[in-house]
């Protein structure tokens, strides 16, 4: 009743899973740790085999040893569906022999695997995917999900969804690089590549308006034009302090009719914020 993706991208140090399912909190049935692997238990998952995963890398196991702990460990290990991906680019997929229409496949840094799938062609179009795509790992892991996804995923359905990458920071409570997690929407993994995408936008707007803000002359007023040009079809909340930032910008090089315009929408967006204008300001709005 699941489908998902666990790898690695040994260039940029991150390691993830991807994971869809008709079952509540699909999600919870994965982890991965900076540096060490990543890990999904799926198709009557089982958390101790996580747990058991993570304890025999740490003694140096190799993947295929570690299926034979799970082996010892659980006696209903063929009802179990598993995918492993070490830092060093290890891949394992297992598959139980009483796993009904259980598929999967491995590749360079990856495992793909589902179950109670409309056929194996949804682990196809997620492999095909996740190898021709480009971009950070969060958005090949999603784009291979919602190929899975568009292929037929699970028969029984759409409910839950998640994306998580690590990274090593130096620091483990800021390791998490993405965790978008949904755990009940008719859309579930559409909704995850909302997010992501929504996040690549607010990040580029402050980008836009950090690089506005210390650029001077000529090329202030370009960087300016730039956030404004990013800005123009993002009249909501999410984006409400940065139309504020680009009213200040505005009469920071003497454009009051633009910054005028600015606070217009600031206030339209957020009317309780007109405020906190000085009294100027508000009187031209």
């Amino acid at each position: 009743m699941t489908f998902s993706i666990v790898a690695v991208d040994p260039e940029k140090k991150d390691i993830g899973f991807a994971i869809a399912s008709c079952f509540w909190d699909s999600g919870q049935m994965g982890f991965a740790k900076a540096e060490k692997g990543a890990v999904v238990s799926q198709a009557q998952g089982n958390w101790d085999l996580i747990n058991i995963f993570f304890e025999k890398l740490d003694e140096n196991m190799t993947l295929e040893e570690i299926v034979e702990a799970f082996k010892r460990a659980d006696e209903s290990i063929e009802n179990r569906q598993v995918g492993m991906v070490t830092f060093s680019g290890e891949t394992l997929a297992f598959t139980g022999g009483k796993v009904f229409n259980g598929f999967q496949r491995i590749g360079s840094n990856y495992a793909c695997q589902g179950n109670i799938l409309v056929g194996p062609e949804v682990i196809d179009s997620m492999v095909e995917s996740f190898e021709k795509s480009e971009g950070t790992l969060s958005e090949r892991l999603y784009k291979s999900l919602q190929a899975g996804d568009d292929a037929g995923g699970d028969m029984r359905g759409k409910i839950s969804a998640r994306v998580c990458v690590v990274r090593n920071r130096g620091n483990p409570l800021i390791e998490t690089v993405t965790d978008f997690r949904v755990e009940e929407h008719t859309e579930p993994v559409r909704e995850i590549g909302r997010l992501i995408q929504l996040r690549k936008n607010l990040l580029k707007t402050w980008e836009l308006t950090q690089s506005a803000t210390k650029a001077e002359g000529v090329e202030k007023v370009a960087a300016i034009q730039s956030l404004e040009d990013f800005l123009s079809d993002k009249n909501d909340r999410l984006y409400l302090d940065f139309h504020e930032s680009l009213a200040e910008l505005h009469l920071k090089v003497g454009n009051r009719d633009k910054a005028i315009e600015r606070y217009k929408l600031y206030v339209k967006i957020s009317p309780n914020m007109l405020s906190i204008l000085d009294e100027e300001i508000r009187r031209d709005i």
